[in-house]
Order: C-alpha cells, then structure tokens, then sequence
C-alpha cells in the first residue's frame, strides 16, 4: 500500500498494531509489516494464514471497524496480490509430523512443553503456565490447552466461548471450578464439560491444578471476563 504523503509512519504504526493482535490468532501464521527502501510511504503486509475460511473469518471480525478506519484514511492506494505456496524453507510440516502417500500429513506428535508459555509472555507467571500447542500440532479442527494453576492460585481472568463446547480433564491436583453460578470441587481425572456461551474459571489448591482442555477449533472465539470471581 503506498500512504498519502509523508503519512508512511502513522499507517506503519497502526500495521504493526495489527501485527500484535493477531499474535493470539491461531489461523495467521504470519503477519509482517515492511517498508519499501527509500520510499518511506510505500509498506508491504506479507501474510500466511492457515486457511481461506480463517482469513474470512478474521475479514468479517474487522470489517467497518475503527481500526480499519484509520488505516483507510492513511491510505492513497492499495493492491492485494494472493499467491500459492509451492514450499521452501520455513514451509514445512510441524516437527514430528509424518506423511501418507500424497503428501499430506496423517498424524503429529510433539511435547506440550514445545508450545510457548503464554501465561509468562503476559506477565501472570507467577499464577499459572498456558501452552495452546495447535500450530505445533498442525491442528485443523480440534483446539487444545494444557493449564498448570500454581498452588492457591486462580486463573487472572474467567473466559467463554461463543460457539465452542469445551471439556476440561484434570491430570493432576485439585481444586475449584466455577461454572455459570455453580462452584465445584475437582480433583485428578475429573472431567468437566462446559457449554459455548457459559463462563467458566478455575482454582488450584494446596498441591497445585493441572488441566488439558479441548474443543473444536473456532478462531476469535473466546472472550476473555475480568473480575468475574470476586474473593
């Protein structure tokens, strides 16, 4: 896209923005924001997204949005160009992964410690570990957590899914979970389902909470809901 004149670094700046959201999107496998040398009004957005139906499904969460917005006014002109991956290094099949006779992977195997503790990328370690290992897995249909709630601790923030059922098992420990209005003891291989559109949150006790979660793969589905388990 080349910015109106001299606007080369506002519209960088709210790309880049961009770029920060979608770190959370498991259907965008890469979101980059470059300028042109020498023409610091021309950027280039290279993006990979895992599927047609992500990328439509993150198009119609920002269509008419402010963001968008403030990116159009930015801009005097803008051309998409959609290419097809052939392959190439960096666009290989997830470690562990193995292959059937066309081509196309028939299973994964990977450690859960593989996938980055997000809980420490957003500064609530000293509460919990959250790995998502869907893009170490090559998961299309299927999302999976596994959650470590340290000792007397609670999860920073409850959450609910619009579309997704979700079953939580725990591995290990015991503790607390809050279900809609309900309040449960859990302890090792309880399993807890909960239904799309009920918030849910849990809390570890004296030995610590480890969980697995799993439900079908629907990107920008969940939010997230502050203060909701008051002490």
């Amino acid at each position: 896209m080349v910015a109106k004149e001299g606007r080369g670094e506002d519209a960088a700046t709210l790309l880049l923005d961009a770029a920060a959201e979608l770190r959370s999107d498991p259907g965008c496998e890469l979101y980059l924001v470059n300028r042109q040398a020498g023409e610091p009004d021309v950027i280039w957005v290279t993006e990979l997204w895992r599927s047609q139906e992500d990328l439509d499904e993150a198009g119609e969460r920002i269509r008419g949005s402010d963001e968008v917005g403030a990116v159009m006014e930015l801009v005097a002109d803008a051309e998409m160009i959609e290419l097809d991956l052939l392959g190439g290094k960096g666009a290989r099949e997830p470690a562990g992964a193995s292959q059937d006779a066309g081509g196309v992977s028939d299973h994964t195997i990977v450690s859960l410690t593989d996938a980055e503790d997000l809980a420490a990328r957003f500064g609530y370690s000293d509460r919990q570990e959250a790995r998502f290992p869907n893009e170490e897995l090559g998961v299309s249909q299927t999302g999976l957590a596994h959650l470590r709630l340290k000792p007397n601790q609670r999860q920073p923030f409850a959450h609910r899914h619009n579309r997704a059922e979700e079953v939580y098992l725990v591995l290990s420990g015991s503790g607390r979970v809050k279900v809609g209005d309900e309040l449960a003891e859990v302890e090792a291989l309880d399993a807890v389902r909960v239904s799309p559109r009920t918030i849910r949150a849990f809390e570890a006790g004296p030995e610590g909470l480890e969980l697995l979660a799993f439900s079908a793969r629907h990107p920008g589905d969940a939010e997230m809901v502050a203060d909701w388990w008051p002490d």
